[in-house]
């Protein structure tokens, strides 16, 4: 058993970091005044993959943003799941929701460098709750029901803008309480686009 599962007090300071480092960051902003509905964002990402395992991801969010360089927000996921697998077929869904906080640590890697580059590099955290079918995921694999799996990624990665309100984005981020029961492995690597 991992560290971070047996100690609930860590995973609950995480989370409170996660959602109060925004609000003491708010106050020393470096932006420019936006009304209230010009600093929300959407965005998320979509993941496909066929053969013998079949996996179709659907992961929308919405986020704010708290000064030019942080934001935070929720997201939502849907996976369908399909194994062909060699031993005994399966077919389940995965879904469930998360909160972000991100922050750009480099706006720009190109503006030292008068190269025209305009990718920045940020910092994620992220709390993750997923529900899965105890037949698949919770050993010994033989009762019904679904269950909760707590996740608390952190990592980073980078941002490409592609216009004034929409950026392409790349992240590499590790699972801190990753068991058997989760349904991914370290590290995890997620393509998106924010607008």
């Amino acid at each position: 058993m991992n560290w971070l599962t047996k100690n609930k007090g860590i995973r609950k300071c995480l989370l409170l970091f996660m959602v109060f480092v925004p609000v003491f960051l708010y106050g020393q902003r470096e932006e420019e005044e936006l009304r209230p509905i010009d600093r929300l964002f959407f965005g998320g990402n979509f993941g496909m993959q066929f053969g013998t395992i079949t996996s179709i991801e659907i992961s929308p969010l919405i986020g704010y943003y708290i000064t030019p360089k942080l934001s935070a927000g929720v997201g939502a996921r849907f996976e369908y799941f399909k194994d062909k697998g060699y031993y005994a077929p399966y077919e389940t869904t995965i879904y469930g929701g998360n909160i972000f906080t991100r922050y750009i640590i480099i706006s720009n890697l190109g503006e030292g460098l008068n190269i025209g580059l305009n990718t920045g590099i940020f910092l994620q955290a992220e709390y993750e709750a997923l529900s899965l079918e105890k037949a698949y995921f919770e050993p010994p694999y033989t009762e019904d029901g679904r269950f909760i799996v707590h996740s608390v990624l952190i990592g980073g990665g980078i941002i490409q803008p592609l216009g004034p309100r929409s950026a392409f984005l790349l992240s590499v981020l590790y699972n801190l309480n990753e068991t058997a029961r989760s349904p991914y492995s370290n590290p995890i690597i997620r393509v998106g686009f924010t607008f």
